[in-house]
């Protein structure tokens, strides 16, 4: 868990870099523009984009933090650095960035972490953020909300064989709010005999990607329980952990 949660604050920490980077760069081209008025207005809305923008990673990549082992009120300290260069990188005028993290059930902090049994798990950080521009003619009141969602559905069943012998089938469904999304990294354990057992130690084991989301996995062993317990462990594309787990039954 420590690698993971180390892994989790270098990203972190990156995201702030790129965010920076990419503001800067946008409130220099902001300041070349500012002899056309209709130039100047563009420029103007790509920079407070590119705030909307670097506010997304940060939620990001701290949810990526808090999934992998991080401490949920770290989305908040994240979030304060943020502000502080936002607020610091603006020179022509008044520039103000609030944030105000999720804070109603499910989520603690901004972030919500239901890693469940009901065949659906979901981590993810929410906060809403009010901008404020002013000066040099220049006049801003922008509110936005970032949330960054990553949910895990299992299903599936077996068809009994001989004895104790079950043919089983696993479904998982990956989605980045609400919408398909590639895993990077998915383990499929299943339990038995009161251990976790890995089914791709099997000489029956074999996944299917329909490489929109949907993931196909299939085993056959032998499993005394009435049901098969199985959990799914993934990291999305965006390295966001969740982790979901499921009954599964004759079907």
């Amino acid at each position: 868990m420590a690698s993971r949660r180390g892994r989790g604050q270098v990203l972190v920490l990156a995201a702030l870099t790129i965010s920076l980077v990419i503001l800067s760069t946008q409130a220099y081209i902001y300041h070349l523009s500012r002899t056309g008025a209709s130039a100047g207005w563009s420029a103007l809305s790509g920079y407070v984009l590119s705030i909307e923008q670097g506010s997304r990673h940060i939620v990001a990549a701290s949810l990526i933090n808090v999934s992998q082992g991080g401490e949920a009120s770290s989305l908040g300290g994240n979030l304060d650095r943020w502000e502080a260069f936002v607020e610091g990188d603006y020179r022509f005028g008044h520039c103000n960035l609030n944030s105000t993290v999720a804070s109603q059930t499910p989520y603690v902090d901004g972030v919500r972490l239901d890693w469940e049994t009901d065949g659906m798990g979901v981590s993810s950080a929410s906060a809403d953020f009010a901008l404020n521009l002013s000066g040099r003619g220049a006049e801003v009141d922008w509110s936005f909300n970032v949330n960054i969602t990553t949910t895990a559905m299992i299903s599936g069943s077996y068809v009994r064989g001989e004895g104790d012998i079950k043919h089983v089938k696993v479904i998982l469904d990956l989605l980045n709010e609400g919408e398909p999304a590639l895993a990077g990294i998915v383990n499929l354990s299943y339990h038995k005999e009161g251990e976790w057992r890995d089914p791709a130690e099997l000489d029956s084991y074999s996944q299917q990607d329909f490489g929109n989301g949907t993931y196909r996995y299939s085993f056959t062993d032998t499993i005394p329980e009435a049901q098969v317990h199985v959990r799914v462990q993934a990291y999305d594309r965006r390295d966001v952990f969740v982790q979901a787990e499921a009954d599964l039954s004759e079907g």
